[in-house]
Parts: structure tokens; sequence; C-alpha cells
């Protein structure tokens, strides 16, 4: 079944009061779900006079002034907060909006936003690494009582995160990015899959490399055993619609 939703990005310089009446028209014409992404300005380099709500937060507030349309982040950067702290948000965000939330997380990229804001920007293969470390932690933080890890990049010990997400046994995971690695986290970790390319100003893929991005999700989920709902965010207005449908693979 087709499902539709609505994304935009706080950095077009939204106010609260226009993002919240756009999510809730959104949910009286029936869309199912209402996503924001996660940068702190818009922009290359910020722009002063133009708004940006910080994600989480915005989330935490339409969770209030929503009631049925789900909610999600595509995809909050895994560098921007201790994956730990963000597990613990995410939980309090599917709390307060009584399971509504869609848990979307990616390995980052807007080089000029981390520098400016004093986070270090790794490699391409460090973030990837990070991420799979941050989903690690928030897993066990939703899933135990109390969660202790040890990575190369973040650790947790005897962490409690009360109370659980409401949605169980978690929230849906959505994984965004593109590239055969982070493909492959999202068949081994994910429920759902933005598929997204970013470096030059988020351009939309060419017919020709999604066509090669779906034979390397395909080629991951074979492996993995699991299916990944695949979604695309087109990314050049200031309102994006965007089609989400269940990405089936045969299985022989």
């Amino acid at each position: 079944m087709v499902k539709l939703g609505v994304i935009i990005s706080p950095g077009a310089g939204w106010s609260y009061t226009e993002i919240c009446d756009l999510a809730q028209s959104a949910e009286r014409s029936g869309f199912d779900s209402f996503w924001v992404s996660d940068h702190f300005f818009g922009g290359p380099g910020g722009t002063p006079d133009r708004n940006c709500l910080e994600a989480w937060t915005l989330l935490a507030a339409l969770a209030r002034d929503t009631t049925k349309i789900r909610l999600g982040v595509l995809v909050a950067a895994v560098q921007y907060r201790n994956p730990a702290l963000q597990a613990k948000m995410a939980a309090s965000v599917d709390h307060i909006s009584g399971g509504r939330l869609e848990f979307g997380v990616g390995a980052g990229w807007k080089e000029d936003e981390y520098r400016a804001y004093g986070y270090d920007f790794p490699s391409p293969g460090d973030r990837v690494d990070q991420l799979r470390e941050g989903i690690e932690i928030t897993e066990r933080l939703w899933k135990d009582d109390r969660a202790t890890f040890h990575g190369k990049h973040y650790r947790i010990d005897d962490a409690v995160c009360a109370p659980k997400p409401t949605q169980q046994p978690r929230p849906p995971v959505w994984i965004g990015g593109a590239g055969t690695r982070v493909m492959r986290l999202a068949a081994r970790y994910a429920d759902g899959f933005d598929l997204g390319k970013h470096g030059d100003g988020g351009a939309d893929l060419a017919p020709e490399e999604m066509a090669t991005s779906f034979r390397e999700l395909e080629a991951a989920e074979g492996a993995s055993k699991r299916k990944v709902r695949l979604q695309r965010s087109p990314s050049r207005s200031r309102v994006h619609p965007y089609t989400g449908f269940e990405w089936q693979l045969p299985r022989r």
C-alpha cells in the first residue's frame, strides 16, 4: 500500500506556528507521516535572518500538537548528539506522541555545519562506523534495563533509558544515505532506507545512480534475509512531497 508523507527543512525559515499549521493540515488531509530534516542553519554557512528550529525539540512540540500523524527526523546525524542521549530523546518523543515516532539516523554529510558548531568531521568510513555504533547503543538502551556498550567511538556503562519507547519492540528505524556500506547497515538494522545523495547541495540521484543503488540494496537485503522499506526525499523545494513504499524483493 502506498503511504504519503510530508518532509520539510526547518532551515527554510519556518516559524513554529507555520510548521505546526502544516503538520496539522497534513494530518487532517490524511497524510501518514510528517518529517523534518536535521540541520542547524539554512543555506551554506548559515543565514542569520533565517529561522532553523532544532529537529528533536521541534518533534517534541509537534507530538503535543498533533494526534495521529506519524513523526520523524529524516535523518538525524549521529555525530550531532551523543547516541545515548539521542536514544533517550527519541524514546521521550515516542512516549509523548503516544507511539508515533519514526526514528531516522544517518552518518552525516554537511561539513560546513560540523565545522561551524565545533564538531569533528571524520572520514566517510569513520562516520559510517559511528553510525553503526550509534545504532547498537540505541537498540541496547531501548531493549535492556541497563545497557553497556564499548566501541571505538562511543561507550555506555550500565546506562538506563526509562521510559522505554511506547512502540514495542521499538519504533521503526530508518537509515539515510547512499553507498554500499550504509545500505548494508540498513539491511542489518533498519526497517526503512531513505536513499539520498549529499555533498553537492543535496542533488537528486540520476536514474542510473538510482538503479545502481537499488541493486546494492537488493544485494544487501539478500545477504541479511530482511526486507527494508525504501523511500526517496526530493531536495529542491521548500516543501517536499515523497512517496514511501515497501521495497519487496523476491525470495528464492
